[in-house]
């Protein structure tokens, strides 16, 4: 008799072995499967059951007469595969999983959050920030501002010198500074208007000065 098969038992033909057995040939029995092991209809011998891969967990166990089933995991979830029977949530600090069959969840980088059901990112809106791997976008503090997906907050911007101050920063967008136009001047700073040179034998010749000039003799 070849591999896989037995002799009927009248000896007149043969017999297939069925799953959960096999025969390397020349034998009048199909040997069953071990523990652990499978093998299908007309097997010449039996195979261990199968593993998942990395990205998927088992659903159906193995038995004799049947391998292993597995399925693919999620967007938010991941698996190692191996003997897994389920997939992991990814629900650590600033944890998402963006593609279904990934093995391990990803972090959410600098100036991103992960979006509530885990499966993408979330960009930080500005006046907040976030240094990465964590579940939410921390707002700016007194005196700070950041546009959006910024990584941290930075200190409200102060006008340089011959300018002045026009919008006050926020949270949400910085300060904004004007030039001082001839006549005028500022030391910058804080400066909310130009100071006008009308002190004795003062003049500003140029837009953008930081002080008053005065008139030769």
């Amino acid at each position: 008799s070849p591999a896989g098969h037995k002799p009927m038992a009248n000896r007149t033909g043969l017999d297939v072995c069925p799953s959960g057995t096999s025969s390397v040939g020349g034998s009048d029995t199909c040997d069953p499967c071990g523990e652990g092991e499978t093998s299908p209809e007309g097997a010449a011998g039996c195979s261990s059951c199968a593993t998942c891969p990395a990205g998927r967990y088992k659903t159906v166990h193995c038995t004799m007469t049947s391998d292993t089933v597995c399925e693919v995991c999620v967007k938010g979830k991941v698996s190692m595969g191996g003997y897994a029977s389920s997939c992991t949530e990814c629900n650590g600090a600033g944890q998402y999983s963006d593609a279904a069959e990934l093995s391990f969840c990803k972090t959410s980088p600098a100036g991103h959050k992960p979006m509530a059901n885990r499966t993408g990112l979330d960009v930080c809106p500005s006046g907040t920030s976030s240094v990465g791997g964590s579940d939410t976008c921390d707002p700016c503090g007194e005196g700070e501002t950041s546009p959006e997906g910024a990584a941290g907050c930075s200190s409200c911007a102060t006008c340089p010198a011959g300018r002045y101050k026009t919008v006050h920063c926020t949270m949400t967008s910085d300060t904004v500074c004007e030039v001082c136009v001839k006549g005028k001047v500022s030391m910058g700073g804080y400066a909310s208007s130009c100071t006008e040179c009308n002190g004795a034998g003062q003049y500003s010749d140029a837009a953008e000065l930081s002080f008053c000039k005065t008139s030769p003799a």
